[in-house]
This record gives structure tokens, C-alpha cells and sequence, in this order.
């Protein structure tokens, strides 16, 4: 028997399949906010999960792109480099993680094949498979990215029914501010990763509302929250964006939001926050974007002082 699970992620629905249940069980806590019973309206995209004994690329597979990719070996056993290659007659592309997992999208049609490695342990009674959570962050860009859904790392919040994405380096306080300004009031739209496409010439950002990885008040790790249970939820299809902001941190005094006149710098952060474009697809649709995004907005920066001054009013600032 089949088992299977419907979601929606930026707009595009993506049906889950597999034979294994323990699959769909971890899928479908992982994608809770995004889960949709009937079919809607948009693209539809079919992803299977297979377990295979070894890696499951062509010989005469072209090597076209390898570099980092942060969604990918997050549990320290293997490190963060995804390979990207295409078959022989271009109609299938493969993304082996250094696992020797491997996603593999049928360019013919509107389907992706996700294996997974079953492997053989000491002192095991019988193989053990590989985790379907490993592999969901880079899954989730693939199948967006054929529908010109571009990731970006970034977090973002909804307020007065738009989008305000917060850019920068990797510990500068986006998901911290992102959360401390959900809890005050505005609505949650990912602490580390969202989609950015257009539509009709309006620039969209959705988002991904799996759990955010924060540190908790008294607690020395990150544990994961359901920000969305907690705070409420946003529409999983998307919002105009508002603005674009690049995060620095102050810690000291009332945070400050500026504008920077600085449409170069402006360019600069979106692409670099723009997760891997070498796995993104259509580069003319790419450049469309970014230059609606050049023509139609302003980059901001955020000043992060003191959290316990910080207040939501300060999202109005985007809006003047």
C-alpha cells in the first residue's frame, strides 16, 4: 500500500508518496501548517521516496555544479556539499548529497524521485534507512525552484497584510528579531528561510512554517518552537512584499530603522541572500525578478538594540 500526503508550499502543491508510513507520519509534522486535503489551485508536484542500497546515478550523469548547501549533513555526520549533475540526455538532473542520497527531478514532467540509503549497521539486527528530515530543506527548494519559487535565507513577517523580509549573516539576529516581533503582534513567516517569486509584476513572499530553532528564555541550546501553534498562522500562499531590510545589531537603546540609498547594495543583499541559484532554474525569470525588485523598492536597514525596548510599531516605519 501507497501512503500519501498533500501540501502547499508557495503556492505550489506537492503530493508525497511512499510505500513506508513511518515517511508520511515525519512528513506530515514536519509540513503541519502547510497540509492541504483536496486539490488546489495551481501546479501540482509528485515526489516519491524510494529506498535504495547504493547511489542511484548514471555513470555517463555530467557533474555541472558542486558547492555548500546548508540544509543539507545539519546532524555533523557529513558535511555540506551538494553535487548536481544531468543525464546524459538532459531530460533528468540529480542532487547527491555526500550521503549518496539523492533527488532526482524528471525535467519531462512535474515529478521528483527522493531515495534514500539503506544501510547495513554492526550489531544490527537488520539495514537502517535514512531519515526523510534530512533531506526535506533541499527537497523543498528543488521542487519550488521548478516553479520559480526562489529561496531566500531570510526571515520574515507579516503586518498590515504585506511582507517585511530581514536579510543578513548567520547569527546578526533574524530569527531572534523575527520572533521577538511575532510575539508582539505581527504574523510568522519563517526564521530562516522563505520564497520570494512574482506574480502579475507584484514581487511575493511565502513562506516555509516549519518549527523555528531558537534559543529559549533560561536555556543554554537551541530547542525547536511552533511558532505558528503558538502566535497564529499566515496565508501559506504568500503576501506582497513590503520591504527588504538588512539586520545590525546594536543591542543597546531603541532599535532604529533607516533607509539606505544604496539601490547597488541593495542588488548585492538580495542575491546574496538568495540561497544556491546554481540549483535555482530559469535565470530570465530570475532576472525579472530582480529587477522589479531593483525598480520598485528600497533597501532598509534595522538597527537590533535592546529587545525589551523593542516594540511592533516599529514595522510601521516600512510603510511611511
Amino acid at each position: 500500500m501507497t501512503h500519501s500526503l498533500r501540501v502547499k508550499v508557495a503556492g505550489v502543491s506537492i503530493v508525497f508518496r511512499s510505500d513506508m508510513e513511518v515517511d508520511i507520519c515525519h512528513l506530515r509534522d514536519l509540513y503541519r501548517h502547510h497540509v492541504v486535503d483536496v486539490v488546489a489551485a495551481g501546479p501540482e508536484h509528485e515526489v516519491r521516496i524510494e529506498t535504495v542500497t547504493k547511489c542511484v546515478l548514471p555513470s555517463d550523469a555530467r557533474l555541472v555544479w558542486s558547492g555548500y548547501y546548508h540544509g543539507v549533513g545539519y546532524d555533523g555526520h557529513f558535511d555540506n556539499t551538494v553535487k548536481k549533475y544531468v543525464s546524459a540526455d538532459g531530460k533528468s538532473e540529480y542532487f547527491v548529497t555526500p550521503s549518496g542520497e539523492c533527488l532526482i527531478n524528471d525535467l519531462t514532467r512535474p515529478s521528483t524521485v527522493c531515495t534514500l540509503m539503506s544501510r547495513r549497521k554492526m550489531f544490527a539486527k537488520g539495514s537502517v534507512r535514512s531519515n526523510v528530515g534530512t533531506m526535506v530543506i533541499l527537497l523543498t527548494h528543488i521542487v519550488a525552484a521548478r516553479y520559480c519559487r526562489y529561496t531566500l535565507h531570510a526571515s520574515s513577517v507579516a503586518w498590515r497584510e504585506r511582507a517585511v523580509v530581514f536579510v543578513g549573516r548567520s547569527g546578526q539576529g533574524k530569527s531572534t528579531l523575527c520572533l521577538d516581533l511575532v510575539a508582539r503582534g505581527a504574523g510568522f513567516m519563517g526564521d530562516d528561510i522563505v520564497f520570494a517569486y512574482h506574480e502579475d509584476g507584484i514581487v511575493k513572499i511565502a513562506p516555509l512554517l516549519f518549527d523555528a530553532k531558537m534559543f529559549e528564555p533560561g536555556k543554554k541550546e537551541k530547542t525547536f518552537i511552533d511558532v505558528t501553534s503558538k502566535y497564529g498562522s499566515v496565508d501559506i500562499d504568500g503576501l506582497p512584499l513590503q520591504a527588504i531590510c538588512e539586520i545590525e545589531p546594536t543591542r543597546k537603546g531603541e532599535s532604529v530603522v533607516d533607509v539606505q540609498d544604496d539601490s547597488d547594495r541593495l542588488f548585492d543583499v538580495f542575491l546574496q541572500s538568495a540561497n544556491n541559484l546554481a540549483l535555482q532554474y530559469d535565470n530570465e525569470d530570475w532576472l525579472t525578478l530582480c529587477a522589479t525588485v531593483m525598480s520598485n523598492y528600497q533597501l532598509y536597514k534595522f538597527y537590533f538594540g535592546d529587545r525589551q525596548q523593542l516594540t511592533v510599531d516599529s514595522l510601521n516605519a516600512f510603510y511611511e
